[in-house]
């Protein structure tokens, strides 16, 4: 095995790795029969929620989100072998959104729970901490949220979807639904449909993408000649 082949797989180890541990992250600060089902920014349910989940899912997320560039690279390696401008162009895209958003959205999450939880603990009013995260708070951030979001799971997941649904890519074109966009869809649409269900499927909805995307990614990469075929 060389180097190259080394460095492939453990760049797919620690990608995958970290899209498994930022699902539970996820799963810590969303996962409640009641969580999601509203339209509220503010959870209720945050209140029978163990403080300890939100302290973790940050330092979870913070740790282990770097490791996402590993995966955007390998990523970049399979695109260019049939497609450079979509090698560059989705990577990159994928790898500036993370960077800009992924922690500071996820942090910003977990503290709201935290200062409602413990705001409410403390005696100030539910209304008085509902006005605070979804205007003062929610306000601030929407710009940057919006951005990240759109760029990270929107753009840059419909731009490997298409790459790959259209056959130019290693990839089979059935693998283009293993993307985190797809799951996202199909997270929300189930929240909807079936609230009961996908109040305990939907949570990291996007990382469980991530972590399909990362893993097909991988896979393909795993016995990778040095050279292009």
């Amino acid at each position: 095995m060389n180097k190259e082949t080394q460095l492939d797989r453990m760049m797919g180890i620690l990608s995958i790795t970290a899209a498994a541990v930022l699902t539970a992250a996820d799963y810590l600060l969303e996962f409640h029969s009641e969580y999601g089902l509203g339209t509220s920014v503010v959870e209720p349910a945050w209140l029978t929620m163990g403080s300890w989940r939100f302290t973790l899912s940050i330092h979870l997320c913070l740790f282990m989100i770097p490791f996402y560039l590993a995966g955007f690279f390998l990523l970049h390696k399979a695109l260019s072998r049939t497609h450079r401008a979509a090698a560059v162009i989705i990577p990159v895209l994928f790898s500036y959104g993370v960077i800009m958003g992924s922690p500071f959205i996820h942090g910003v999450m977990n503290l709201n729970a935290l200062v409602y939880k413990s705001g409410v603990r403390l005696g100030i009013s539910a209304e008085v901490l509902t006005d605070l995260i979804e205007n003062t708070v929610t306000g601030a951030i929407l710009p940057g949220f919006l951005f990240h979001y759109i760029i990270t799971w929107i753009i840059a997941p419909c731009a490997l979807f298409f790459t790959i649904i259209s056959g130019k890519s290693v990839f089979r074109r059935w693998t283009a639904f293993l993307n985190p966009l797809v799951f996202l869809i199909a997270g929300t649409a189930g929240l909807k449909l079936l609230p009961s269900v996908f109040a305990y499927l939907a949570p990291g909805a996007i990382n469980k993408g991530n972590l399909a995307m990362f893993t097909l990614v991988t896979v393909k990469m795993w016995k990778r000649k040095a050279e292009p075929d």
